[in-house]
């Protein structure tokens, strides 16, 4: 007998042993007593024929023992069926319990983190190109998370030019009376007041998917938030009239506990000093982005008046609250306007993109 019969005999006996135990365990209180004894009997002869039996004895003793568990747990009518659903609810339930309480993925719905991390965009074009096309775009969806979109009139009449926005930011047009919902910042295609067929495009673009990113649910369980770490946070408890509640907001977490927060255009000031560590302090001060370079001041314009508006303004954080800002601090609505966020709203650091696959795939520099 070579070394690969060898292995297949010991493989084949180790799962057919473990089969025989699973049997008893599970059937011993209720089998019939000689039922239990041919399982036994099965059992010594399976270890006899791996040990110096013939390859027909082994086979026999494997067929054997087949038949004595059979006898004890007859095998279900739909076992294939109910094999797969139990493999797939506990598949289910490891993947419901990491997110509940290890990692849990979220994705960037704005712009506020660029050029760190990227939310929802577009870049103009008007017609589907070669790529675009059914099943070719699969691959640019599936893979590097974007492709052409567009929205059509449902039906026919007068382009109007109101327009509002909705909870999520995007465009509510109408035509018609018939209400159309455009993505924020999709092109439009048509002129206000322009009639429009049914079927005629209304807005187009090259639709980039926000970065997905993990997020580490228990890290703060075992150590203190970091500045410079991306948190997610959840808005629950901000009472500010321009904050969507009850969702979840990613940031850079700038401030801690008992610090004085004030901003010097492109610098952030803490406690009288200009921040420059960790890293990415330093490449806010020396980069720009969309031309806005650093830290800028919130919007002084803004109801209620922000935090940190104007020189001078300065923010003390009390102590278990934490400030975040965006990235992109000329288009993100942060602690500069609400204030510091407690402890007990932040979920976690975000510490990967996990999808799309664009150049900041991969874990997240701090």
């Amino acid at each position: 007998m070579n070394f690969f019969e060898r292995r297949r005999r010991r493989k084949t006996a180790r799962h057919l042993r473990h089969e025989l135990r699973h049997a008893r365990a599970m059937r011993e209180d209720v089998a019939d007593a000689k039922d239990l004894g041919r399982l036994d009997r099965a059992g010594e002869r399976l270890a006899a024929a791996e040990s110096a039996g013939t390859a027909e004895a082994f086979e026999d003793a494997c067929a054997e023992a087949v038949a004595a568990i059979r006898t004890v747990r007859p095998p279900h009518r739909f076992h294939a069926v109910a094999e797969n659903y139990e493999v797939i609810v506990v598949a289910l339930a490891v993947a419901m319990s990491i997110r509940c309480f290890f990692v849990q993925p979220f994705k960037i719905p704005t712009g506020s983190m660029q050029p760190t991390l990227y939310g929802i965009e577009f870049r103009d074009q008007a017609e589907p190109g070669f790529w675009d096309r059914f099943p070719l775009n699969i691959v640019g969806w599936s893979l590097f998370g974007e492709g052409f979109v567009e929205v059509k009139a449902r039906n026919d009449g007068f382009f109007a030019p109101q327009a509002m926005r909705d909870a999520e930011g995007d465009w509510i047009v109408y035509i018609d009376r018939t209400p159309h919902r455009v993505r924020r910042n999709m092109p439009f295609r048509r002129r206000p007041e322009e009639y429009l067929r049914r079927g005629d495009t209304i807005a187009s673009g090259r639709m980039r998917y926000g970065d997905h990113v993990l997020v580490n649910k228990v890290a703060y369980n075992f150590r203190r938030p970091r500045r410079g770490d991306i948190i997610v946070f959840d808005t629950s408890g901000i009472a500010h009239p321009q904050i969507r509640r009850d969702t979840f907001y990613i940031k850079r977490l700038v401030g801690l506990p008992g610090e004085t927060i004030e901003i010097e255009p492109p610098y952030l000031v803490v406690d009288g000093r200009r921040v420059l560590d960790p890293p990415a302090f330093q490449r806010q001060v020396e980069r720009t982005y969309l031309g806005v370079r650093g830290y800028t001041f919130a919007d002084p314009r803004s109801v209620p008046r922000p935090k940190l508006a104007a020189p001078g303004d300065s923010l003390f954080l009390e102590p278990g609250r934490y400030l975040p800002m965006g990235d992109n601090s000329g288009s993100s609505l942060d602690g500069r306007y609400f204030g510091g966020v407690p402890q007990r709203s932040l979920v976690g650091p975000a510490f990967a993109v996990y999808w799309p696959l664009t150049e900041r795939w991969g874990f997240i520099r701090r």
